[in-house]
């Protein structure tokens, strides 16, 4: 899925400091899981991971790539059956699709005909689950697929702040749903749909801590409202949506991380909270926090009065191309890893 902040590309990165940090495979907590690929990798590894976020379509995430550790035989078979449902009129075509006439209000972010068939898998989905005729792990794969196989014929540049006035080539291809087989862990995992500092609290000792949190203005929930609303469904109760393009109506996932200056207080927060061993940090050069400001907080948690710092240099995260009028000036952003030994 494009996500902003998404580790994939810095895995190598990220497995390599580790290595030449001593760290060897234990335990680990994720605390800003995201679309759990770091969580993933380190499974694979044969760590133990604990994972959390504050947001359910990372939850979702969580389930189907880091917890199950196994794909139903018939899995593939399932989601073909879900794709291929009659469209229906739900919640996506009424309110993110021109089928829904004035209650979506113009919103462009997914063609009628994939917006019905959306809905209509997500519904059924649902239905299976209640008739528990899914296990849990079978129901976050399929339920992942969906969020996944909606991305990529969203009408958006990558993000959903917005969405495109003219249907792109990808919005016009078919909603497909596929599937990810579950990567097999030497340990079994937890996913935590909680904040970090209080899964930190709750998951107790650790040989790694890994943060990665939000620490600039952009709020995820408000960029993702439509992967969020699929993660929460609406069979229940119909999500409360507001302003232009559907935003999601109360606090509900909203990171205190993305207040710029609360982020100094929030990671001492988190570093008192947890019983890990060593604390990973991700952080780029587009952060909040000043290189400086971390680095000193991170020394003063230190055991040993020491932090380990390794860089490297990636293709900041670009949700269109260069065209007349806009020009991206800062293609290239800087990751930073600390490694820090807490006790």
């Amino acid at each position: 899925m494009r996500y902003i902040g998404n580790k994939t590309r810095l895995l190598p990165f990220i497995l390599r400091t580790l290595k030449r940090s001593g760290i060897g495979v234990g335990s680990v907590h994720d605390a800003f899981a995201g679309t759990a690929s770091v969580g993933r990798a380190l499974k694979a590894q044969g760590w133990r991971v604990d994972s959390s976020d504050l947001l359910m379509s990372s939850y979702v995430f969580q389930r189907a790539y880091v917890v199950a550790d196994c794909a139903d035989p018939l899995l593939d078979e399932m989601a073909a059956d879900l794709a291929a449902l009659p469209p229906r009129e739900s919640f996506i075509s009424r309110y993110f699709s021109p089928a829904g006439g004035s209650e979506s209000e113009g919103r462009m972010y997914f063609t009628p005909a994939n917006a019905g068939r959306i809905d209509a898998a997500r519904e059924e989905l649902e239905t299976w689950r209640k008739a528990k005729t899914v296990g849990e792990d079978t129901y976050y794969s399929l339920l992942a697929a969906i969020i996944e196989g909606a991305d990529r014929v969203a009408n958006t540049a990558g993000v959903y702040a917005s969405y495109m006035k003219k249907w792109q080539p990808n919005a016009r291809r078919a909603f497909e749903i596929v599937p990810e087989v579950p990567v097999k862990g030497a340990q079994p995992a937890r996913a935590n749909l909680m904040d970090a500092i209080e899964a930190a609290k709750s998951i107790g000792q650790v040989d790694l801590l890994y943060i990665d949190p939000p620490y600039n203005s952009r709020q995820y929930v408000a960029y993702y409202h439509i992967p969020e609303i699929l993660a929460r469904g609406w069979a229940d109760s119909a999500p409360a949506i507001r302003g232009r393009v559907g935003l999601l109506a109360g606090e509900e996932g909203r990171s205190q991380w993305s207040h710029g200056r609360r982020v100094q207080k929030l990671f001492s927060a988190l570093l008192s909270a947890t019983a890990a061993t060593h604390a990973l940090v991700s952080f780029n050069s587009e952060g909040h926090l000043a290189p400086d400001a971390l680095l000193s907080l991170l020394t003063q948690a230190s055991a040993d009065g020491e932090v380990g710092h390794f860089r490297q240099p990636y293709r900041r995260y670009r949700a269109d191309s260069d065209r007349e009028g806009r020009h991206y000036h800062r293609d290239i952003a800087l990751e930073h890893l600390y490694m820090v030994k807490l006790r």
